[in-house]
C-alpha cells in the first residue's frame, strides 16, 4: 500500500475512517474491525462504483480499504436548508436523486441500504452518491423508503409536516402510497425515538396518524415486482 498522510478522522460508528492525501491527491481510509467487513462494504462499492453512484476502490491491505474521495455537498445539510426555508422544489429534486440512487442499489445488487442516513450521502453533478455502505442486506425498496421517511421525520428543521414534499416525492418515484409504509415508518421512529440522538416533541401517534391521512395517491409498490 502506498504512503497516505492523515488529514482528518471522520465521524464512524462502526470503523475509523480518515480523510487521506498522497501526492496532493484526497482520498477516504477506511480501517475495518476485520477483514470480513472490509470485504462486505468494499464488494457493494466495487458494484455500484461502476455507475458512478459511489467511489471507486483505490486499494486495499488486510482490513483497510482506500476509496475514492468525493467532493461534493453533503445530502442532509442540504435536506436541513430546504426544510428550514420551506424550499419545496428542493426537497422534491432531493427525493427524486435519492431514488434513483436507491433503485441503483437494488438494481446493481439486489440488497438495499437497510439503515438510511442521510449524512452518509453527497450530492455532486446532479447525483445522490453513496459514501457508507456498511449496513447493506437483503431487503425491498420499500423498507429503505421507510428508512428515510423516519430519517427525515427526525431531522427536517421546523415542523415534521415541513418535510413532506420530501417524503410524498419519494413514495411517488417508487409509486408507494403512505399506507404502503406506515407501518415500517413507525418501527424505525420507535427505533430512532430510543437514540439520544432523536427528537420527538409532538405525540408519536399523532405524527402517525397525520402521515397516514394526508390525502396523496399512489401505486401499490407489489404490482410492480
Amino acid at each position: 500500500m502506498r504512503s497516505y498522510k492523515i488529514i482528518s478522522a471522520l465521524s464512524s460508528k462502526q470503523k475509523n475512517v480518515y480523510k487521506i492525501e498522497s501526492q496532493g491527491i484526497s482520498y477516504i481510509l477506511k480501517e475495518y474491525a476485520n477483514k470480513e467487513e472490509a470485504e462486505k462494504e468494499m464488494s457493494v462499492a466495487i458494484q455500484v462504483a461502476t455507475t458512478g453512484y459511489a467511489p471507486k476502490v483505490i486499494e486495499r491491505e488486510g482490513n483497510i480499504v482506500v476509496y475514492e474521495y468525493v467532493d461534493g455537498e453533503n445530502f442532509c445539510e442540504i435536506f436541513k436548508r430546504a426544510t428550514m426555508s420551506d424550499d419545496c422544489d428542493t426537497m422534491e429534486l432531493l427525493a427524486t436523486r435519492l431514488s434513483i440512487f436507491l433503485q441503483i442499489i437494488y438494481s446493481f445488487t439486489s440488497k438495499t441500504m437497510k439503515v438510511i442516513d442521510f449524512n452518509n450521502y453527497v450530492v455532486k453533478d446532479g447525483r445522490v452518491i453513496g459514501v457508507d455502505f456498511s449496513n447493506v442486506g437483503e431487503g425491498m425498496p420499500y423498507e429503505d423508503v421507510a428508512s428515510a421517511i423516519a430519517f427525515a421525520l427526525t431531522h427536517c428543521v421546523g415542523e415534521y409536516y415541513e418535510c413532506y414534499p420530501f417524503i410524498y416525492r419519494l413514495l411517488a418515484c417508487f409509486k408507494l402510497e403512505m399506507m404502503d409504509v406506515i407501518n415500517e415508518v413507525k418501527e424505525r421512529l420507535q427505533c430512532r425515538a430510543e437514540s439520544s440522538s432523536a427528537r420527538f416533541d409532538v405525540d408519536m401517534d399523532m405524527l402517525i396518524d397525520g402521515l397516514a391521512n394526508f390525502n396523496k395517491q399512489g401505486v401499490d409498490w407489489r404490482k410492480l415486482i
